[in-house]
């Protein structure tokens, strides 16, 4: 199956990845995301740059492009598993918005251009043209989030606001409910602080899957 990992940071998603590595069959291919790659990433995280909405546009277009470019180069992949994926992109730009990193004209922008060229190509309802099988929405309350992005201590998420975390969470729900129209999801309760049961329940609903496929 083709599968993506969709979340707020701090809902378990790179660990996820890393326990599926050992519990599923070794022809899924596992792709992780590139986001520390992207040469605009610490100026567009640092509040006290003047730039940081500029930065942050084109942050987030560049993290659309690198997503669309990594869906190319599996496209052809009947098992691949996305720590992130292009759906991702539009829950960052709404959160940048919200939290004033990104100005209005500049989201308008990104998020007409996502919604005309890209959403139309994750999923056509008449012709069933879409690119994952199964998205898999691990949804964990955001204190919990913000606990786990406070024990893990990467620095530029301690540098962050918990309010940058708040609204990324809901936006995560806000784009759940666009995107469940026309994308079949797994909710998962990601609050359950046991990281290898979750694997060992989504692994076997996989494997469920598979064997009928087979």
């Amino acid at each position: 199956m083709r599968i993506a990992i969709f979340g707020t940071t701090g809902a378990g998603k790179t660990t996820l990845l890393e326990n599926l590595k050992k519990l599923l069959d070794k022809k899924y291919v596992f792709v992780n995301e590139t986001s520390l790659d992207c040469p605009y990433f610490n100026k567009a995280y640092d509040d006290s740059n003047s730039d940081v909405q500029d930065y942050n546009y084109k942050l987030d277009l560049w993290m659309l492009t690198d997503r669309m470019k990594t869906f190319i180069k599996y496209k052809n992949h009947q098992n691949v598993i996305y720590d992130r994926s292009i759906l991702d992109s539009m829950v960052f730009s709404q959160t940048d918005h919200m939290y004033n990193r990104l100005d209005d004209r500049d989201y308008n922008v990104f998020k007409d251009y996502f919604l005309t060229c890209i959403l139309p190509n994750i999923f056509d309802c008449q012709t069933n043209n879409k690119i994952f099988d199964i998205v898999i929405y691990l949804k964990v309350d955001p204190h919990k989030a913000i606990r786990r992005i406070n024990k893990r201590s990467r620095d530029v998420e301690l540098d962050t606001n918990d309010l940058f975390w708040l609204n990324l969470t809901k936006a995560y729900e806000f784009w759940y409910d666009i995107y469940k129209e026309v994308i079949p999801f797994w909710v998962i309760d990601a609050n359950v602080d046991d990281p290898s049961y979750i694997a060992n329940m989504i692994a076997n609903k996989i494997k469920d899957v598979d064997n009928k496929i087979d």
